[in-house]
């Protein structure tokens, strides 16, 4: 089947879930590389997209100053907002739009642009009645599949197939920035990664800050890595309390955009955290990864790729969907120890692979 020319993507969020979703672009791009590719996202990981050679254009939505302007009250103002993007993005006239989103908002975007065709998602992962908006749908019986084959579905539905090995890339400005940082604190030796965080809709699958302290203190000393702390928007607070928690060897990482915490990935020698982007973004920086996973499929959004560990209980409620649980046994029956193993464990593997 031959690959259109002009072809809009849609996955406007989250973080992990527009690096997963860039496998299945690239691969498309790859198999037609005069192709245009343009992808319509909102957030911060716009700029991190700009960087990457197999997108052509990016088109950021206006989530930010449309959203300020209702909560501010000045719908005139949102209003004309919307209006002038969607004028600007019915300018072009696309082949195809692939909507790997696949809800509502996505759905209305994908008929708003002018398309030859529009592709997406059945529903069986498609939300919100979006499937209505496609000329073809695509899907699988398999709800557990790993999301990014599950957005392999949409390159196969053109006739690519095969996950391709991504070699993502960051500007010269990131990688000054994080050499002078690094130079700054003056670190030698290995470089341990800590996330504790998560967004704020999803602090149901935070393992305790104290533990991760302990994990920290303990590796640091087992090990003689260096550990740092990744923090984001409102979590600075937080996280040196948790440098505190993790010994003398333990930093605070620099603030960071999403092109610049890539390039401090690719620093460091493991990653420890949760199921998060920046979990998703690490793997694709290709550092290890020791992913603590509670309530949240592992199969479905674990780290994609050979190398990495992950760490769960195997418990007759998980995974589930309950963000409102109460006991979060699956959890709190994770424990430092369980966590140390598996950090000495990939440390070994990474040293002697």
């Amino acid at each position: 089947m031959a690959i259109p020319t002009d072809i809009l993507v849609i996955r406007l969020s989250s973080l992990g879930d527009v690096l997963l979703t860039m496998p299945a672009a690239q691969a498309v791009k790859r198999a037609n590389p005069s192709a245009s590719l343009s992808w319509l996202v909102e957030g911060g990981v716009a700029g991190f997209l700009r960087h990457q050679r197999f997108v052509d254009r990016v088109i950021e939505f206006p989530r930010g100053r449309v959203g300020g302007d209702l909560k501010r009250g000045r719908i005139i103002s949102a209003g004309l907002g919307l209006s002038a993007f969607l004028r600007d993005l019915r300018r072009s006239k696309f082949d195809l739009v692939m909507d790997f989103h696949g809800i509502l908002k996505s759905a209305l975007l994908s008929r708003a642009a002018r398309a030859a065709k529009r592709i997406g998602f059945g529903r069986t992962f498609a939300k919100e009645l979006s499937w209505l908006a496609y000329d073809e749908k695509t899907g699988s019986k398999d709800r557990r599949l790993h999301k990014v084959r599950r957005n392999m579905l949409l390159a196969s539905s053109l006739g690519v197939d095969g996950v391709p090995e991504l070699c993502l890339e960051t500007s010269p400005e990131s990688d000054a920035y994080v050499d002078r940082f690094l130079a700054s604190i003056g670190i030698s030796g290995p470089l341990f990664a800590v996330n504790p965080f998560c967004s704020k809709g999803s602090s149901f699958k935070r393992w305790d800050l104290a533990r991760y302290g302990a994990v920290m203190k303990r590796v640091s000393e087992e090990t003689g890595a260096a550990v740092m702390v990744l923090w984001g928007p409102g979590e600075e607070e937080e996280a040196r309390r948790l440098r505190e928690m993790g010994g003398g060897r333990a930093v605070l990482a620099c603030s960071t955009t999403v092109s610049q915490l890539f390039s401090l990935l690719k620093r460091t020698d493991l990653y420890i955290g949760g199921d998060t982007g920046v979990m998703h973004l690490a793997a694709l920086a290709g550092v290890p990864v020791v992913a603590i996973f509670g309530p949240t499929d592992h199969l479905v959004n674990g780290p994609f790729g050979d190398g990495h560990t992950i760490i769960r209980k195997a418990l007759s409620c998980s995974p589930c969907r309950d963000k409102g649980c109460k006991s979060l046994e699956c959890l709190r029956e994770i424990s430092v120890d369980d966590v140390c193993k598996a950090v000495i464990s990939a440390r070994t593997a990474k040293r002697e692979g």
